[in-house]
């Protein structure tokens, strides 16, 4: 039934988007700039307090579980960390201590959100600001970081593949990736089939969001030398993304 009021409401939101909200759909097509604005607004000023109390407890674990598998040296030393689509910085108040930080994102309306926010996290010391897409990051050298942070960001980048591969190569070897991102029900749900009718105009309005993507497949294949991944449905986020995994890698 919930699957069936989600692809009522999807189509309503079809046909809206295809006569009244027509010349709006329009420029987030044409205009790169118009699309970064409008997206760093949303994200930072509604989907962030809306959703963000929802994934403090899941961000909470996340750096948990990588206290946990860090060796007692890398506890005890400065930690060089890179954030891939670091946004306005929903993550820096789980960071742990002395963390130096390398941020990340190719959005450059999100570094206002970013500047402001981390203020308010003093044990985050910020090296550097890189605007850059993830599938190339080459003013980020490679084997430099201790640890690669990347939530809510791998369901938009244009090639899985290419992200994984760059990951691999700023990690340092023992180096850890840690992730949490939406990604599509199996294919054998009703939910399923609400993803793929939302997911061409959720691409135009959420800057590039794809919701049908199994981005579990490309970092267990990416060739890491150990994945722990988790799989989460939460009741309390809505069904276009409410299928969650979240997890470490080594490399």
């Amino acid at each position: 039934m919930e699957a069936v009021v989600y692809l009522i409401f999807t189509a309503i939101w079809w046909m809206t988007s295809l006569s009244a909200l027509l010349p709006f759909v329009v420029l987030l097509i044409l205009s790169k700039t118009f699309r970064d604005k409008w997206f760093s607004f949303v994200f930072s000023k509604v989907c962030g307090p809306l959703f963000g109390p929802r994934f403090a407890s899941k961000r909470k674990q996340l750096f948990e579980l990588l206290e946990e598998h860090l060796s007692k040296s890398k506890k005890s030393a400065p930690l060089k960390v890179l954030e891939i689509g670091i946004g306005a910085g929903a993550n820096l108040q789980f960071y742990p201590e002395n963390s130096n930080l390398t941020a990340l994102d190719m959005n450059p309306s999100f570094i206002q959100h970013f500047n402001k926010n981390r203020k308010n996290y003093p044990q985050v010391n910020l090296d550097e600001i890189v605007v850059n897409y993830a599938e190339d990051m080459k003013d980020v050298p490679s084997d430099a970081f201790d640890v690669v942070v990347c939530t809510h960001v791998l369901c938009s980048v244009e090639s899985m593949d290419s992200v994984m591969k760059e990951v691999k190569r700023v990690l340092k070897p023992g180096g850890k990736f840690i992730f949490m991102e939406h990604v599509r029900f199996p294919k054998t749900k009703a939910s399923y089939l609400v993803q793929l009718f939302a997911a061409p105009l959720w691409k135009i309005y959420f800057n590039g969001c794809c919701l049908d993507r199994n981005t579990a497949d490309f970092i267990n294949k990416a060739g890491f030398t150990d994945v722990h991944c988790e799989v989460t449905y939460s009741p309390t986020l809505p069904l276009f993304f409410r299928p969650h995994i979240s997890g470490i890698a080594t490399k």
